[in-house]
Parts: structure tokens; sequence; C-alpha cells
């Protein structure tokens, strides 16, 4: 469990895995901390000691795949998998994963669906837009509704996976501070590995509370799957390109419109062409059942967010791009003598993995 700042969310989260239909003595917890500093350290050393399966490690690069690989260094069990300190499993989540992963042959992770849940009005209104293919695509395990039955898909955030995996696979790209689980499963299926999603396994996800982290959430997105897809040029999907050409043409005829009036009335039927998509899908974001927390606030704030995460995301893709791909090899497993998969690599561009992108993303 990578964690970093969660106090908020750390004791939910690891109750929730101290409560799997699994057996007590099977069953360790690694909490790697990135030295946070809003008491997220002292609850878990509270956890830590009322529970002996529960154990604190320390991350000094304060980075979600550093976190990853000092946790699968450490893990002593056949079965590894992750879960965010603000998230939550249900009492299945280990038994349904690990059974549909013994009825599997090869290399494979599997995962279940997401609920994204937020707190007061605005979180209501983002949990409903980041969960929507209206707000962010097809990633299925936002999207996938629960009666459907499971799919191979290209990445899933909370995997169960055997150890074996990471021996033939290799460990977490650490120059990947973000966007690290699906350059991981990109680098599995390439590997002839599948990737599982369960849509009947329901985990919760608590979204980001304000705007403006939501807004730094997602131009970090962006960027790092920029980056990645100037590394692995073959990974992409088409929801990888709609945001950044729609910003691209955007920011095209803002330009046409402020050097001339021949181009406002093409800028002005785009963005009349944006808004009515964006009070199209507030509308469908507003049919149907309503969380607790919904109001008349929440319905206002819709078409914000929705622009919020189009641009930002669409943005950091630009950015990313802009970068370059980042060069370097994925660090195997201990002991292991199989060497870990690389990814193919776009060419033209200059990389490096400098201090500087040392941003925590989660």
């Amino acid at each position: 469990m990578p964690v970093r700042n969660e106090a908020a969310s750390i004791e939910s989260a690891v109750t929730s895995v101290l409560q799997q239909d699994w057996p007590p003595e099977a069953l360790e917890i690694c909490v790697v901390d990135g030295r946070s500093t809003d008491g997220t350290r002292e609850k878990i050393m509270a956890l830590a000691r009322r529970d002996a399966r529960v154990r604190l490690l320390d991350n000094p690069r304060c980075i979600i795949p550093a976190a990853l690989n000092l946790g699968l260094r450490a893990a002593r069990g056949p079965w590894i998998a992750r879960l965010d300190g603000h998230g939550s499993w249900p009492p299945n989540y280990l038994r349904e994963c690990t059974g549909w992963l013994e009825r599997t042959s090869g290399l494979a992770v599997a995962g279940g669906a997401w609920d994204c849940v937020g707190h007061g009005w605005l979180g209501s209104a983002i949990a409903r837009v980041v969960s929507s293919p209206l707000g962010i695509g097809n990633a299925r395990y936002r999207t996938v509704p629960s009666q459907e039955p499971a799919r191979a898909v290209d990445s899933v955030p909370f995997w169960v996976a055997r150890r074996e995996v990471f021996e033939h696979v290799g460990l977490f790209r650490e120059d990947f501070p973000c966007h690290e689980d699906y350059e991981f499963n990109y680098r599995l299926r390439r590997a002839g590995g599948q990737v599982w999603l369960l849509p009947w396994v329901r985990a919760r996800y608590r979204v980001r509370p304000t705007l403006g982290r939501l807004a730094r959430q997602y131009l970090r997105y962006g960027h790092w799957k920029g980056r990645f897809l100037a590394t692995a040029p073959g990974s992409v999907q088409p929801r990888h390109v709609i945001p950044p050409l729609w910003v691209a043409i955007s920011l095209v005829l803002a330009g046409a419109a402020a050097a001339g009036p021949g181009g406002r009335p093409m800028a002005a039927g785009w963005a009349a062409l944006y808004g009515a998509y964006v009070a199209a899908a507030s509308v469908r974001l507003t049919c149907g059942r309503k969380p607790a927390d919904w109001d008349l606030r929440s319905v206002a704030v819709l078409p914000v967010v929705l622009l919020l995460v189009h641009a930002c995301w669409g943005l950091g893709v630009w950015s990313g791009l802009l970068r370059g791909p980042v060069r370097g090899a994925p660090p195997g497993w201990p002991g292991s003598s199989t060497e870990p998969a690389r990814l193919e690599t776009g060419s033209g561009a200059t990389a490096d993995s400098s201090s500087g992108d040392r941003a925590t993303c989660h």
C-alpha cells in the first residue's frame, strides 16, 4: 500500500484489508509511507501496534513506484496485491481475484472495478464525472457496470498477482513517478500476459475533494500519459487522442480568432459545439441515482468539472509528448535471472529522468 499524507482515509483502507475473507495468519499488509506530514505515519504505527500483520516501511523517495518496489521486495507471500491509501476493498476482493487467477493459465493480473465516491456536494460532482465515459473516456475499471462478465483490459489499478509475474516482467519503473501501473501492465501484455477486470468485484476510490487538487491530478496524469505515449507509441488508444486533439483545435481556433475577424465564426462554432456537449453531458450525469450529498450546487458545477478534466488532461498529454520519451529499463526481481521485458521507444526525441520529475501521483 503506497501512501503519503492519507490521514483521512488510511485507517479505513487498512481495515478493509484486515477484514478480507482470507486466512488471518496468511495475510500481511506492507504500508509504504512516503514521509507523510499529516499524521498518516502515526496512524499506521498505531494500527501496527494493534495488529502484527501491519508493517510500516519507509519510502524516502516519496513516489509511488518506489513504494511499490519496496513493498514487493518486502512481501513474503505467494500472492501480492495493491491498494492505495484512499481506496478500500470489499471483504471478498482477494478471494475473488485469486480465485479467478487460479483458473487462468499463463502470466496474468486481476482486479476489480472502481466505485468512485466523494465528500460533499463538490466531491459528489467530481465522483460522477470521473466515473463516466462522458468525463474520462472508456477506462473500463471506472465505468463498467457490475453485471458484466470478466474481460481482458489494458490496465487495472488495484491488481492482484502471483509473485511469479514480477519475477518474469520485472518491477515498477521508478522513472515513471506517475502512470507506473499502466506502464507495468503494458509490459505484461507485451510479454504475453493478460490483465483481467472483474466487474462484480467493486473497490471504493475516494476522489480529490477540491477543483485545484483535481486539476493538478489530471495535469500530472496527462503529462505522464504523454511521456508514456512518446516512450511506447504502440500503446495509443482512441481515448488517449481525443482530449489533446480537442485542446489543439481549441488553441488554434482561439489564435485565429485573436488574429482577426475571419477566424471568429469558426472559433465561436467550435466553442458552441463543445458547450452543447458539456450541457448534454451535465444533463446525462444528473440523471439516475443521486448520492446523499448531491444537490443543486453539484448540478451547477458539473460543466466546470468536465471542462477541467478535459482541458487539464489534454494539456498534460501535450506537455508530456513535448518532453519526450523516458529511456530506461525496469528493475528486475531480486535474484531473478530473467531479463525484464522492455518497452519499445519512440525515436527523434531526447529524454531524461531528472529529479524534477519526482512528483508524487496518487
